[in-house]
């Protein structure tokens, strides 16, 4: 399982995408929020709010999204492929 999730979301409105994200971060849901303009269906502009969150925390922060009258566009595993030991270590040494 995956320790972290992006979670992207689509909210009507600026103050309102601004809003949700600051209530976001003071519950402590998601260590990142990324915020962008997205074309709205209807007169006025969408935001989508991209979230990086504990995997434990999905389905609180899913609710908490759902409750402000947030889209949930999708939910993925972020799959970090960390090496201990970078590609340039583990040759010989440069000359």
């Amino acid at each position: 399982m995956a320790e972290f999730v992006e979670i992207r979301a689509t909210v009507e409105g600026h103050e309102k995408a601004a809003e949700v994200a600051h209530a976001i971060l003071c519950e402590g849901l998601a260590t990142s929020i990324e915020i962008s303009e997205v074309p709205s269906p209807g007169p006025g502009i969408s935001w989508q709010l991209t979230l990086i969150a504990p995997a434990t925390d999905r389905d609180r922060l899913e609710r908490r999204l759902e409750r402000a009258g947030g889209d949930l566009a999708a939910a993925v595993p972020v799959q970090a492929g960390f090496d201990p030991c970078p590609d340039w270590l583990s040759g010989p040494p440069p000359a």
